[in-house]
C-alpha cells in the first residue's frame, strides 16, 4: 500500500485511504452511480519543476511509482508497475479514470505476432466462447513479426493524399522499443480483462504490411460484471438509443461483425476493463488533482510532484461530480499535496490539442480558442482538457521535444460533420454525468447532408466548397492499394521502396481539398495581434430540415449552448449568432447578402465562387424559414509532438540522456505518427515495466532506507516481471 507521510504541516490526517476488499460483488456495489472522467491532466496552474534537497522536503503521500493520469497510457502503466512489485498512485485532474480512452473506439492496433493475429491466423475461437465469427482477413495478412513491424512504421517511402510522409520522422529507437512490446502488450492487457474481437484492419500509424487491430468488447447481460466479461444494456448505452451511461459517456457499439451477437465494444469497454484490474490489483488513485510540479532533487533526479485541488462541479445542481467506482480512492480535500515517488514519476497526461497557445507552435491558424479537442466536455473543457501540462512540466524538467512537425498528419485537426455541439468528435448523449457540459448531443449530418446547407464565417461569408469541406486525406495503412495512397495492396507492398513514392504516382493518388484551412484562415473580422479566424456556421432553412431528416430537437440541439440559432429572418437570424456565442466577435455583416447570392447560383445551377455545381450534389435554395444555424467545429483531435523518449520510454534531455526517475508515453511524448490506443498502451506497458527495473531505473542511494520506500507489506503481487 502507499504510505501517507507523518507530516506535521499536514492538517488533513482525516482523509485516509480507502482499502476495502474487492471481491467482484463488492467490488460493483462500492461503485458509486455518478461519474465517469479524463486522464489528460491539464489546467490553469503553471507548471514547473523545482530542485529540492530531499531532506528540504515536506511529503503528504509517497509511493514507489506515481503515475500522473488515469488514461490509456497511466492505467497499463500502473498495473504494470503494480504486477513488478511496486505501489502505485494515479493523480487526475478530473474526477474519474479513463479519459479519452472512454470516447474511444477500443480498435488497438498492435501487431508483430501479437497473440490475438496468432488466434485469428490459427482459425481459433477465444478460450471463453464468445467469439462467434470466422477470422475476417486472410491468414497470410496475419503472419507478422517484430522485424516487419518495425520496417512498416518507420518507412520512409510512403505517403498518405496530400503528400505527406507518414512514418518517414517517426524516432527510430523509440519504435523499435515501441515494436518489441507489442505482443507482451497485447497478452498484457488480455491477462487483465481486455477480450478482443477478430482483426478486422489496421489503425492510423499501424502500417501497410499486415492486419494488426482488434476491439475491445462485452457481452450484454443480465449483470455488469468485468471478470465475467459482461455489461447491462443500461451501463453500456445501449437500452435507449438517446442516453449515454455514467459507466459509457458514448454508448457501445455492436459487434456482431467482429465478435457475434449480444456483443459490444468500446472505449467504456476497455477502459472499465483495465481501471477494474487496477483497482482490484491496489492502484490508488487520487482524482480531482492537478499536478503543477515536477519535484526534482539537486541531482536532476524527479523524486515526486505537487498537485492541487481541481474537484468539477456539475453546472446545473452545483454538485461535485463524483468518480464511478471508488475503491482505491483516496480522499483528499487539501489545497495542495506533495507525493513523493521513491522510484519515478511517469508521465500519462495526454497532449496538446485542447491548449491553444501550444498547438499554434505547429499551426499558427489553431490559436483560435473556440476549437476544442476531442473529448472536450469529458476531459473538464476549457483550461483542463489536453492541456500540454505534462509536455510543459518535462520541458521545465529539462526534457527535449520531439516530432512537433507530426501533427501535419491526418488525424490531426479537421472539420465534424456533427453540428450543433461544440464538442463536437464524438457523440454523447443524457446519462453521463459531462453531458450538461456539451449542453447537446449535435446532429451528424455526414458529408452528404452538406448538400443542404452552405458554410458561413464569422463575417457571414462562404469561403469553400461545402461538399469539399469535411474532406481529409487517407493515410498509407492496411490493406493498401490506391483507396490507402499506396501504389500495392499489403500482399505486394515492400517497405523502404522509392517507388512507394515515385512522382507520377503521387500525381495519380494526391487528393487533398484544404478545407480546414480555407477555415482557419484570417478572413475581414481577423483582428491583430492574433488575427482568430472566429466560428463556422452551417446555415439551412426548413426545407432542409425535412430534406435531410435533421433531428431539431433535444437532446441533439440546444438552443442554451450558443451552438444553435432559430429565427425567422436571416437578420435575425445573425444578431442571434452574435450576442448568443461568446467566440462570435464581429457581426455576420454578410449574411443576408451570402444567402441572396447562393439562392442566385441555385437558379443558374453553377457556382462560380467555389465551383460547387450540381455534378457535386442538388443544390438548393436557403428561403424557407424559419432559418437556422449550427455551429461547425474544428476539432483537434490527436497531438503528434511532445516529450522525447527512448525505448525505455524515459524522458530524454537536450542532451539526448534519461532524466532520471521520468518517464512518459501516449500524446505527451514525440516521435511518432500512430494513432490512438496502440501508440499509448504499449508505452504505458514499457514505462510500467522500466521503471520497476533496477538496470534501467536503479533506485537512489538515498532511498535504499526502509523510511524513504514505501511499504509493500500488505501487496500481494508478483515480485518478479511476468509476461
Amino acid at each position: 500500500m502507499t504510505r501517507k507521510r507523518n507530516n506535521p504541516k499536514n492538517k488533513r490526517d482525516d482523509h485516509k485511504t480507502d482499502e476495502s476488499g474487492l471481491s467482484r460483488r463488492e467490488f460493483f456495489a462500492a461503485g458509486a452511480a455518478a461519474g465517469a472522467g479524463a486522464a489528460a491532466l491539464g489546467g490553469p496552474t503553471a507548471v514547473q519543476a523545482a530542485a529540492h534537497e530531499e531532506g528540504e522536503m515536506q511529503w503528504d503521500y509517497e509511493a514507489d511509482v506515481v503515475v500522473l493520469g488515469a488514461g490509456c497510457t497511466g492505467l497499463p502503466a500502473a498495473i504494470r508497475a503494480r504486477d513488478l512489485g511496486a505501489s502505485v498512485i494515479v493523480i487526475d485532474q478530473n474526477f474519474d479514470a479513463g479519459g479519452r480512452m472512454l470516447h474511444s473506439g477500443a480498435w488497438v492496433s498492435l501487431g508483430g505476432g501479437d497473440p490475438i493475429q496468432q488466434r485469428d491466423a490459427a482459425g481459433e475461437l477465444d478460450e471463453e466462447g464468445f467469439i462467434q465469427v470466422d477470422p475476417l482477413v486472410p491468414q497470410e495478412a496475419l503472419d507478422d513479426d517484430v522485424e516487419l513491424l518495425f520496417r512498416d512504421v518507420t518507412d520512409w517511402s510512403v505517403l498518405d493524399e496530400q503528400g505527406y510522409a507518414y512514418y518517414r520522422y517517426n524516432n527510430p529507437d523509440q519504435h523499435r522499443g515501441w515494436a518489441e512490446n507489442c505482443p507482451p502488450t497485447r497478452q498484457f492487457l488480455m491477462d487483465n480483462y481486455c477480450r478482443f474481437a477478430r482483426i478486422d484492419g489496421t489503425h492510423f500509424g499501424g502500417g501497410v504490411s499486415r492486419a494488426r487491430a482488434s476491439s475491445v468488447f462485452l457481452t450484454l447481460g443480465d449483470t455488469t460484471d468485468i471478470e465475467a466479461g459482461t455489461i447491462t444494456q443500461e451501463d453500456a448505452g445501449v437500452a435507449d438509443p438517446e442516453r449515454s451511461s455514467p459507466m459509457c459517456p458514448r454508448q457501445l457499439s455492436i459487434s456482431a461483425d467482429r465478435v457475434g451477437l449480444n456483443a459490444v465494444h468500446g472505449g467504456g469497454a476497455m477502459s472499465r476493463c483495465l481501471e477494474y484490474s487496477a483497482r482490484q490489483k491496489g492502484v490508488e488513485f487520487m482524482f480531482n488533482r492537478h499536478m503543477d510540479e515536477l519535484i526534482q532533487d539537486s541531482s536532476g533526479r524527479v523524486i515526486g510532484v505537487r498537485a492541487t485541488y481541481t474537484p468539477r462541479q456539475d453546472p446545473e445542481t452545483g454538485e461535485q461530480l463524483q468518480s464511478f467506482w471508488s475503491n482505491g480512492n483516496i480522499e483528499e480535500t487539501a489545497e495542495t499535496v506533495t507525493i513523493k515517488a521513491n522510484r519515478a514519476v511517469i508521465v500519462g497526461t495526454g497532449g496538446h490539442a485542447g491548449n491553444p497557445n501550444f498547438r499554434s507552435q505547429f499551426y499558427p491558424r489553431m490559436n483560435e480558442p473556440y476549437y476544442p479537442t476531442s473529448g472536450w466536455a469529458l476531459l473538464g473543457g476549457e483550461g483542463r482538457a489536453a492541456d500540454a501540462s505534462g509536455i510543459l512540466a518535462g520541458m521545465k524538467a529539462g526534457a527535449s521535444l520531439d516530432g512537433l512537425h507530426q501533427n501535419f498528419g491526418r488525424r490531426t485537426y479537421h472539420i465534424q460533420t456533427r453540428l450543433g455541439v461544440r464538442d463536437a468528435y464524438t457523440d454523447m448523449y443524457p446519462g453521463h454525468p459531462t453531458f450538461p457540459f456539451r449542453g447537446s448531443a449535435g446532429f451528424n449530418v455526414g458529408q452528404a447532408g452538406f448538400e443542404h446547407l452552405i458554410a458561413v464565417n464569422q463575417v457571414g461569408r462562404r469561403f469553400f466548397n461545402e461538399m469539399a469541406l469535411p474532406d481529409e486525406p487517407i493515410e498509407p495503412r492496411y490493406p493498401g492499394g490506391i483507396e490507402h495512397a499506396v501504389p500495392n495492396t499489403w500482399d505486394e507492398h515492400t517497405p523502404y521502396d522509392w517507388r512507394n513514392c515515385r512522382i507520377d504516382w503521387v500525381r495519380e493518388m494526391y487528393h487533398f481539398t484544404h478545407g480546414v484551412d480555407a477555415a482557419l484562415q484570417i478572413n475581414e473580422g481577423s483582428e491583430a495581434p492574433e488575427y482568430y479566424s472566429g466560428p463556422i456556421w452551417a446555415i439551412f432553412d426548413s426545407a432542409a430540415v425535412e430534406r435531410g431528416d435533421f433531428p431539431i430537437r433535444e437532446p441533439f440541439i440546444s438552443t442554451e449552448n450558443g451552438q444553435f440559432f432559430q429565427a425567422d429572418t436571416l437578420e435575425e437570424l445573425a444578431e442571434q449568432i452574435q450576442s448568443g456565442n461568446e467566440f462570435q466577435r464581429v457581426p455576420l455583416e454578410h449574411l443576408v447578402e451570402t444567402v441572396e447570392q447562393w439562392n442566385s447560383y441555385v437558379d443558374e445551377g453553377s457556382d462560380p465562387d467555389f465551383e460547387r455545381g450540381q455534378d457535386d450534389a442538388p443544390m438548393h435554395r436557403i428561403d424557407q424559414p424559419p432559418y437556422y444555424a449550427a455551429s461547425i467545429m474544428v476539432v483537434w483531435h490527436d497531438s503528434y509532438g511532445g516529450l522525447r523518449l527512448n525505448r525505455n520510454c524515459q524522458v530524454l534531455d537536450n542532451e539526448m540522456q534519461p532524466i532520471p526517475g521520468l518517464f512518459a508515453g501516449g500524446e505527451a511524448s514525440g516521435g511518432g505518427q500512430m494513432h490512438g490506443l496502440g501508440r499509448a498502451t504499449v508505452h504505458g506497458y514499457i514505462a510500467g515495466t522500466e521503471a520497476m527495473s533496477d538496470e534501467t531505473n536503479p533506485m537512489p542511494a538515498t532511498d535504499a532506507s526502509t523510511e524513504g520506500s514505501a511499504d509493500m507489506e500488505d501487496a500481494d503481487v508478483p515480485t518478479e516481471d511476468v509476461d
